[in-house]
């Protein structure tokens, strides 16, 4: 049974004691967009290149007082899923082997370590992720931690598989944003060969609680996430349609980057794009400005990567990533999420001054070829690209 046809059965289904198992409608308006801050729209993406303009041609200026305006804590590797398209989770002893840094789990002293190394340097927005970062007991510690540190932003994404109590704790701790995957993987939990009871029973469970939660007044985003693949694209429709019905406050579809070059060539990819129009269109304009937003995109061939870049011929292209964000698993840094996804060479340890660590991203702004990088190249998220695009051209301009 795919995920349309999984939601559809669960939409219908009752809980013990009768009531829905998914949240009641909203009775009251909606927020339109997260506090969290999104690449993905413009006056977001506007507003980080005026922030970083005197680094443009000058990247080793960057100093203690240069805001982190998005700081990724890969805080596990384990997960209790097995999604065939990720490439982060720790799947086999050898994996291991090659990569030892995914066999460290953050613990709350390691957690606070990793803040304290940042000094006064402001950060605007944690994200937790993994493997599953919800598998941590010490998470809601972690999310308290970062706001009394003066982290603005703290958001989490989650597979929702874990009783709703561990999320009803991380809102009480001061959550901002939860984004929960859902995919096909929640069909069934892999131990070896076994496979164990569906996770679509825990995960409903997880985003009805989280509803009843925005109900009753408490302040947090609630995106629901999925990853559009060959095998689900002609059903996106139905499938928006269905994650609609579980009352987000926005829906955000995931491009299968291994299958970006021909995901949207398929003969019914017009009719599909004339539905998702059509559902957004009983919709006020200003609601779910993401779900709007990745519409646009999904299905692009170019949606990720680097191959459409316009270069000037008076400047080398640069990723001004580094000195804006900064990606860490318990050993690491990285000089994106998707250098790390990707098995890229990481820029050094967790644990080297934040002075190094500054100046070592700053290298990697100032003499890596992104153009030429076989990471950067073919999976370049399309919001980074964006970003960097206008980063160029106001230096090449000379703004």
């Amino acid at each position: 049974m795919g995920i349309v046809a999984r939601i559809t059965s669960r939409s219908r289904a009752t809980g013990g004691d009768g009531t829905p198992v998914i949240p009641p409608a909203a009775t009251q308006p909606a927020p339109t967009r997260s506090v969290v801050p999104d690449l993905l729209f413009e006056e977001v993406c506007d507003s980080r290149v005026e922030d970083i303009r005197h680094l443009l041609d000058r990247p080793h200026a960057v100093d203690a007082t240069t805001a982190l305006h998005r700081v990724t804590v890969f805080v596990t590797y384990k997960c209790n899923l097995r999604c065939a398209y990720c490439k982060t989770i720790a799947r086999t002893p050898e994996d291991l082997r090659v990569r030892p840094q995914r066999a460290v789990t953050y613990d709350l002293r390691r957690f606070a370590g990793m803040l304290v190394s940042h000094g006064d340097t402001p950060i605007e927005h944690l994200h937790f992720t993994g493997g599953e970062a919800s598998l941590l007991r010490d998470l809601p510690s972690m999310v308290r931690l970062a706001k009394d540190r003066g982290v603005r932003c703290v958001s989490l994404t989650t597979n929702g598989t874990e009783p709703p109590e561990v999320y009803e704790r991380l809102v009480h701790a001061g959550i901002d944003e939860v984004r929960v995957s859902l995919d096909e993987a929640h069909g069934g939990v892999s131990d070896g060969a076994v496979l164990q009871p569906s996770a679509w029973t825990r995960v409903f469970a997880t985003v009805r609680k989280l509803g009843e939660m925005r109900l009753a007044g408490h302040d947090f985003f609630l995106i629901l996430n999925t990853v559009v693949e060959r095998t689900t694209r002609r059903r996106v429709p139905d499938l928006v349609r269905q994650l609609l019905a579980l009352h987000p406050d926005d829906v955000k579809l995931i491009t299968s980057v291994d299958e970006k070059d021909d995901l949207g060539a398929f003969d019914e990819v017009r009719g599909v794009m004339a539905q998702l129009a059509g559902i957004l269109a009983e919709y006020p304009q200003e609601r779910f400005p993401l779900l709007r937003r990745k519409v646009e995109t999904v299905f692009t061939s170019n949606s990720i990567g680097l191959d459409k870049v316009t270069v000037a011929a008076t400047a080398p292209w640069r990723c001004y990533i580094p000195l804006t964000e900064r990606t860490v698993d318990g050993q690491f840094y990285y000089p994106c999420s998707v250098y790390l996804r990707e098995g890229g060479k990481p820029l050094g340890s967790v644990d080297e001054p934040q002075g190094v660590q500054r100046q070592k991203t700053a290298d990697f702004v100032a003499k890596d070829d992104c153009l030429t990088d076989p990471i950067c190249r073919q999976f370049c998220l399309h919001c980074t690209r964006e970003f960097n695009s206008k980063a160029n051209a106001a230096r090449t301009c000379g703004g």
